[in-house]
Protein backbone atom coordinates (compact mmCIF):
# COMPACT_ATOMS: atom_id res chain seq x y z
CA UNK A 1 0.00 0.00 0.00
CA UNK A 2 1.47 3.30 -0.83
CA UNK A 3 0.69 6.24 1.40
CA UNK A 4 2.05 10.24 0.64
CA UNK A 5 2.83 12.17 3.31
CA UNK A 6 4.91 15.16 4.99
CA UNK A 7 8.06 14.58 5.71
CA UNK A 8 9.14 14.72 9.31
CA UNK A 9 11.68 12.92 11.05
CA UNK A 10 15.38 12.95 10.42
CA UNK A 11 15.14 9.65 9.24
CA UNK A 12 12.62 10.57 6.51
CA UNK A 13 14.90 13.75 5.21
CA UNK A 14 17.97 11.01 4.77
CA UNK A 15 16.17 8.74 2.84
CA UNK A 16 14.73 11.42 0.79
CA UNK A 17 18.14 12.73 0.63
CA UNK A 18 20.24 9.17 -0.42
CA UNK A 19 17.03 8.97 -3.45
CA UNK A 20 18.15 12.53 -4.42
CA UNK A 21 21.43 11.54 -4.77
CA UNK A 22 20.78 8.20 -6.66
CA UNK A 23 18.24 10.17 -9.07
CA UNK A 24 20.86 13.34 -9.61
CA UNK A 25 24.38 11.49 -10.04
CA UNK A 26 26.17 14.07 -12.18
CA UNK A 27 24.57 16.93 -10.09
CA UNK A 28 25.52 15.98 -6.65
CA UNK A 29 28.35 14.19 -4.63
CA UNK A 30 27.20 11.27 -2.91
CA UNK A 31 29.80 11.41 -0.36
CA UNK A 32 28.42 11.23 3.44
CA UNK A 33 29.36 14.91 4.21
CA UNK A 34 27.17 16.18 1.29
CA UNK A 35 24.68 13.79 2.38
CA UNK A 36 24.58 15.37 6.11
CA UNK A 37 24.68 19.00 4.87
CA UNK A 38 21.56 18.35 2.35
CA UNK A 39 19.41 16.96 4.93
CA UNK A 40 20.00 19.45 7.51
CA UNK A 41 19.56 22.36 4.59
CA UNK A 42 16.01 20.28 3.70
CA UNK A 43 15.56 20.30 7.46
CA UNK A 44 16.05 23.89 8.06
CA UNK A 45 14.22 24.83 5.15
CA UNK A 46 10.90 22.91 6.18
CA UNK A 47 11.34 24.28 9.59
CA UNK A 48 12.17 28.12 9.02
CA UNK A 49 10.12 28.51 5.67
CA UNK A 50 6.55 27.69 5.14
CA UNK A 51 5.95 28.37 1.93
CA UNK A 52 7.37 25.30 0.51
CA UNK A 53 7.71 21.69 2.52
CA UNK A 54 8.92 18.18 1.87
CA UNK A 55 6.87 15.41 0.84
CA UNK A 56 7.14 11.69 0.53
CA UNK A 57 5.62 8.67 -1.22
CA UNK A 58 5.73 5.60 1.04
CA UNK A 59 5.37 1.96 0.00
CA UNK A 60 5.30 -0.65 2.76
CA UNK A 61 6.74 1.89 5.39
CA UNK A 62 9.75 2.60 2.86
CA UNK A 63 9.81 6.09 1.46
CA UNK A 64 10.01 5.01 -2.37
CA UNK A 65 10.02 8.91 -4.05
CA UNK A 66 9.67 12.58 -2.77
CA UNK A 67 9.23 16.31 -3.69
CA UNK A 68 8.78 19.58 -2.52
CA UNK A 69 6.06 21.74 -3.31
CA UNK A 70 6.61 25.60 -3.12
CA UNK A 71 3.28 28.30 -2.13
CA UNK A 72 4.54 31.60 -3.66
CA UNK A 73 2.77 34.74 -5.49
CA UNK A 74 2.70 35.53 -8.92
CA UNK A 75 1.51 38.87 -10.71
CA UNK A 76 -0.79 38.43 -13.99
CA UNK A 77 -1.67 41.14 -15.68
CA UNK A 78 -0.68 43.52 -12.83
CA UNK A 79 -2.70 41.51 -10.14
CA UNK A 80 -1.19 38.87 -7.56
CA UNK A 81 -1.94 35.30 -7.93
CA UNK A 82 -1.10 32.33 -5.40
CA UNK A 83 0.25 29.75 -7.70
CA UNK A 84 1.49 26.42 -6.62
CA UNK A 85 5.31 24.60 -7.57
CA UNK A 86 6.72 21.53 -7.82
CA UNK A 87 10.55 20.59 -7.81
CA UNK A 88 13.03 18.23 -6.66
CA UNK A 89 10.82 15.24 -7.79
CA UNK A 90 12.89 12.39 -7.03
CA UNK A 91 12.31 8.34 -7.15
CA UNK A 92 14.51 5.84 -5.73
CA UNK A 93 16.51 3.49 -8.69
CA UNK A 94 14.93 0.40 -7.59
CA UNK A 95 11.22 1.92 -8.62
CA UNK A 96 11.91 4.03 -11.61
CA UNK A 97 8.73 2.11 -13.61
CA UNK A 98 5.97 1.67 -11.42
CA UNK A 99 4.64 5.30 -11.79
CA UNK A 100 5.94 6.89 -8.75
CA UNK A 101 6.61 9.96 -10.51
CA UNK A 102 3.04 10.24 -11.55
CA UNK A 103 1.75 9.62 -8.58
CA UNK A 104 3.50 12.38 -6.65
CA UNK A 105 2.56 14.80 -9.57
CA UNK A 106 -1.21 13.81 -9.03
CA UNK A 107 -0.85 14.36 -5.33
CA UNK A 108 0.49 17.90 -6.09
CA UNK A 109 -2.15 18.78 -8.35
CA UNK A 110 -4.91 17.62 -6.35
CA UNK A 111 -3.08 19.43 -2.79
CA UNK A 112 -3.51 22.72 -4.55
CA UNK A 113 -6.80 22.17 -6.64
CA UNK A 114 -8.16 21.53 -2.37
CA UNK A 115 -6.41 24.75 -1.60
CA UNK A 116 -8.44 26.19 -4.42
CA UNK A 117 -4.94 27.48 -6.57
CA UNK A 118 -5.88 27.04 -10.01
CA UNK A 119 -2.39 28.15 -11.18
CA UNK A 120 1.12 25.35 -11.05
CA UNK A 121 4.52 25.43 -12.34
CA UNK A 122 7.38 23.16 -12.39
CA UNK A 123 9.85 25.14 -10.21
CA UNK A 124 12.43 26.51 -12.20
CA UNK A 125 15.98 24.78 -11.95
Amino acid sequence: MRVIGELLKEQDFLSFVNIVVGAYPGRMDGSQPTKEQLKNLFMQNQSNDESHGYYGLWEDDKLIGGMRLHDFQMNLFSKMLPIGGVGLVAVDLLHKKEKVAKELIQHFLNSFIEKNVHFVALYPF
